[in-house]
């Protein structure tokens, strides 16, 4: 009967001991959260110089990567346009500025897919059209080189002046 007694004493006790180590124990929970900030880019290359191969043909610069990237869900719209036609230093003379854009897609990362919008434009210096546009976009996150040639329109070699002809594209990002 001791026996019975005493193992019921022990049993007890260790269940009481036991409900209270478990009462004794607590938990509580922390979360975690990434704030990450709305992001997009646009990056020039250097400027670019070519010497005029004295030719009929227009002047090719090598095609110019322009860095662009986005964390816009819905993607971004991009412009490259001149701030005018190509302009003697002297300011007596132009040529009309063309641009070509194209999409580098061993360049792209992320799910975007990216689109050339207007491939081709030029300048019209002869109708006061100093401006020429190309455009491209994507439809989501992602980063891209865009590849943009510039031309200096000739006509006819000789017929203008020598010297240097300077324009300035500008590229722009805006989120869609």
């Amino acid at each position: 009967m001791y026996r019975s007694l005493n193992r019921f004493i022990l049993s007890t006790f260790a269940l009481v001991s036991f409900a209270g180590l478990a009462q004794a124990q607590k938990s509580d929970t922390q979360g975690f959260k990434v704030i990450v900030p709305a992001s997009i880019d646009i990056v020039a290359p250097n400027d670019a110089t070519i010497t005029h191969d004295e030719t009929n043909n227009d002047q090719n610069f090598p095609a110019q990567g322009w860095l662009v990237k986005g964390n816009s869900p819905a993607g971004v719209s991009v412009s490259f346009s001149t701030t005018d036609t190509f302009k003697h230093t002297s300011g007596n003379f132009q040529r009309n500025a063309g641009l070509s854009l194209a999409v580098d897609n061993t360049t792209t990362q992320g799910p975007a897919v990216w689109t050339v919008g207007t491939a081709t434009d030029q300048t019209n210096y002869a109708s006061n059209d100093a401006v020429a546009t190309v455009t491209a976009s994507s439809n989501g996150i992602g980063r891209t080189m865009l590849q943009l040639t510039v031309r200096f329109i000739t006509e006819e070699f000789g017929v203008f002046g020598a010297g240097d002809y300077n324009t300035t594209v500008t590229g722009t990002v805006t989120a869609n």
